[in-house]
């Protein structure tokens, strides 16, 4: 082989390369641009990514909450395909039941004001009440806030918070209210002694909360920042997940969430398979090519170029048919006709 030819299977590799890059590019290009495109559809059906329900507050305490929590929250997910892209979509089913601790009679009564998850776009079965008697939510409804007055009467109150929503992704429990979110949004570590005793007295006080998640999935994972479930590891139950959180005078910034199962995309797959194709088509022409000289075998730079051909064959079909049937098809199918 003479050194023409061999510079131009070197071009033939170099241009399959690039050919290969270009097309893993445009995948990810375009399915990132077809999840720009849906995301504002998909929340105005189903919310946005990653509910956040802030814990109730006692407005006449500071930042005082309740002497006892006890939420359920119930989730009902479903991966869902929208114009080439996975969403991970859920109904939440959420139950809060909260002890306001007791005021002597003469004291002003306790404020108990419950911010509803922001961006979520409906409530079904909305309902708040006290001591057991329901009361009227148009009354109790201020924007995305529920709030009532607990008697200064000597005794406990129990209010109960009720609703169903949907989300996507996550769905986070916030006990300290957001307040950990400082200086334009961001947690702030820093500063002077001052700065630091400051934000230490953000944290919320647990008093005592229990908080029971069950799911209709066994991969249950934590979104980052969020505690996992104590004392216990969550355990499998009904088909689902169950998981417990378990407080008492627990002095904290931290959140409780849960993740939801996502379904990969085909898009990036089929890209990172476009971006690895060349490593797969050097490893074949250098055994080829070894041989080729071992055997004195004539070879023309063509049938390099045919092979390349064949190569690149099977990965610009997948990026075609992942947009139409299962990616396991897909694949099969670019096999079989490369």
């Amino acid at each position: 082989m003479n050194a023409f030819r061999f510079f131009l299977i070197i071009l033939i590799y170099l241009a399959a390369a690039l050919a290969w890059v270009v097309l893993g590019g445009t995948i990810e290009w375009r399915t990132h641009d077809t999840g720009l495109a849906l995301s504002d559809e998909v929340t105005e059906r189903w919310g946005p990514s990653g509910l956040v329900q802030r814990a109730p507050a006692l407005s006449l305490t500071g930042a005082g909450d309740p002497a006892r929590s006890d939420i359920e929250v119930r989730f009902d997910h479903q991966n869902r395909y929208m114009g080439l892209v996975w969403f991970s979509t859920y109904v939440v089913d959420f139950r809060g039941t909260y002890i306001v601790a007791a005021r002597a009679a003469g004291e002003k009564p306790d404020q108990f004001i419950f911010d509803l998850p922001a961006g979520a776009r409906a409530f079904e079965n909305l309902g708040i009440s006290l001591d057991g008697l329901p009361r009227d939510v148009a009354e109790a409804k201020d924007g995305n806030r529920l709030w009532l007055q607990a008697p200064a009467d000597g005794k406990e109150h129990v209010v109960a918070v009720s609703y169903r929503t949907q989300g996507r992704d996550r769905w986070i429990y916030d006990l300290a209210r957001g307040r950990e979110e400082k200086r334009g949004g961001s947690s702030y570590r820093g500063g002077s002694d001052a700065d630091q005793a400051a934000d230490a007295g953000q944290a919320a006080l647990v008093k005592a909360l229990r908080l029971v998640a069950t799911t209709n999935f066994r991969d249950i994972d934590y979104p980052k920042g969020c505690v996992s479930p104590t004392p216990r590891a969550a355990e499998p139950a009904d088909g689902g997940t169950k998981a417990e959180w378990h407080f008492e005078n627990r002095s904290t910034r931290e959140r409780i969430g849960i993740e939801m199962p996502a379904r990969e995309n085909a898009g990036p797959i089929a890209a990172r398979m476009s971006f690895h194709a060349p490593v797969s088509l050097f490893f074949f022409f250098t055994v080829m090519f070894t041989v080729v000289v071992l055997k004195k075998v004539p070879l023309h730079p063509m049938h390099y170029l045919f092979i390349s051909a064949g190569f690149f064959a099977f990965h610009i079909l997948l990026a075609y048919l992942v947009d139409h049937i299962d990616i396991h098809l897909a694949f099969w199918i670019s096999a079989a006709v490369s």
